[in-house]
């Protein structure tokens, strides 16, 4: 090889090797490119994904707003229910839409079919079986359980889910009540224990099967029996129940009908604790009452408490479009139950409607003023009087919650209702 053709051959690798290092720069860019545009698309996508996850469960804005003062988003907000609020279908369109804390929740999801809960009690025992495809506690015949809570609230709700399994509408001794008590105690009948408690029994004639309603040693005796097909609503059925407690008032839904309403049922008794009572059934013919589902939620005053006594009521229940004055159909039902509470008074009201603060301040305010007006020519149209009612609106002004999340946004997005006085 000649000297011109070494440096010729040297040349040709030069330029290949630049040639290559370019192209894998250039390929590097491109790569970067294309993976930075393929992050942004995810992101995009995410945050579409993640706004529609949580649309469906506070009906929130799609977009979190970062800045206050800098890049904010057109408000789309929506009133929300706060996401431990129950909201459970009546027969007479009252009473049930409430919010407040759960202080004790238990689907038994997380205990081994077989064992007994830990977040319950029990005399006889009992053991959790498969029931419609979740799980259930199955009570042993004579059995007491106790929810395993320190205390409970002045004003509660307790939720569970009742099945009854080849269980015959007529047995002999077997009764099933709940008691709302005042003693930590297994032994319902504790001769110092105080309690009010509703439930029934199988004993006698099907056909004349009743809700028993009954106290011991609160400030006067109740005994009541309050007529129920039992046969037809329960045996061999899954049925909701539902006790309200304000104060001594016990209230209870079975699958969304008011059955007992009892005013002054604890009166006299300190609510304390919660003992289910299954009396009776034969264990070895397979008789099944099973619980599931259980919760029970620290509640607020009743709305006409709140309302006409304390001269304040708000929610989150109140539903609006987006970006909208225009109210949701889920909302009629506690519009209609305020309807119900103003009707009975002569008093005014002023209607305060509250945004988050995604979005102009401006607009913001401007909406919320106008979804309270939306509520009031709804109140007006079920027959309020214009001249009870006045309407405010305060935007974005005074929130009770933390505006950076979806849970405080919620919170804030809210209609107050004040007793003019």
């Amino acid at each position: 090889m000649n000297t011109k053709q070494f440096f010729t051959i040297l040349l040709i690798s030069v330029c290949t090797f630049s040639n290559a290092q370019l192209f894998d720069k250039l390929k590097k860019k491109a790569g970067d490119a294309a993976e930075k545009t393929l992050e942004r698309k995810v992101e995009e996508k995410t945050e579409q994904k993640t706004g529609q996850a949580v649309d469906s469960v506070f009906d929130a804005p799609k977009k979190i707003k970062k800045s206050k003062k800098k890049n904010k988003k057109s408000n789309t907000s929506d009133s929300s229910n706060e996401s431990n609020s129950s909201t459970i279908t009546t027969s007479n369109d009252e009473e049930l839409n409430y919010t407040g804390e759960i202080v004790f929740q238990d689907d038994f999801d997380a205990t081994k079919t077989g064992s007994f809960p830990g977040k319950f009690t029990s005399s006889s025992g009992g053991e959790i079986v498969e029931i419609n495809g979740s799980k259930g506690l199955k009570f042993y015949p004579n059995s007491n359980v106790l929810l395993n809570l320190k205390s409970l609230p002045e004003n509660f709700a307790l939720e569970f889910d009742l099945t009854l399994n080849n269980v015959p509408a007529s047995l002999y001794n077997t009764f099933f009540n709940v008691y709302v008590q005042e003693l930590n105690v297994l032994k319902h009948n504790d001769s110092k224990n105080k309690y009010g408690a509703v439930g029934f029994s199988l004993w006698g004639d099907a056909k004349k099967h009743q809700i028993d309603v009954f106290n011991k040693k609160a400030t006067f005796e109740i005994n009541e029996k309050v007529p129920y097909d039992i046969n037809t609503n329960l045996i061999d059925k899954t049925s909701k129940f539902v006790v309200l407690v304000n104060k001594s008032r016990l209230r209870l839904f079975i699958n969304g009908e008011k059955i007992v309403d009892s005013p002054n049922l604890l009166q006299g008794v300190k609510s304390n604790y919660i003992n289910f009572r299954l009396n009776g059934t034969k264990k070895e013919e397979g008789h099944t009452f099973a619980l599931s589902n259980v919760k029970v939620t620290a509640t607020k005053d009743d709305l006409r408490t709140q309302l006409i006594e304390e001269g304040k009521f708000s929610t989150n229940a109140i539903l609006f479009n987006s970006g909208s004055d225009k109210i949701k159909d889920s909302s009629y039902t506690i519009l209609n139950q305020i309807f119900k509470v103003m009707n009975e008074s002569d008093n005014s009201f002023t209607i305060i409607g509250h945004t988050d603060s995604d979005g102009d301040e401006n607009s913001n305010l401007s909406l919320s003023l106008k979804r309270a007006e939306s509520v009031k020519r709804y109140l007006i149209s079920k027959g309020i009087s214009a001249s009870k009612l006045t309407t405010d609106g305060k935007g974005e002004n005074e929130p009770v919650a933390d505006n950076t999340s979806a849970a405080g946004k919620a919170k804030n997005r809210r209609v107050e209702f004040q007793l003019n006085k």
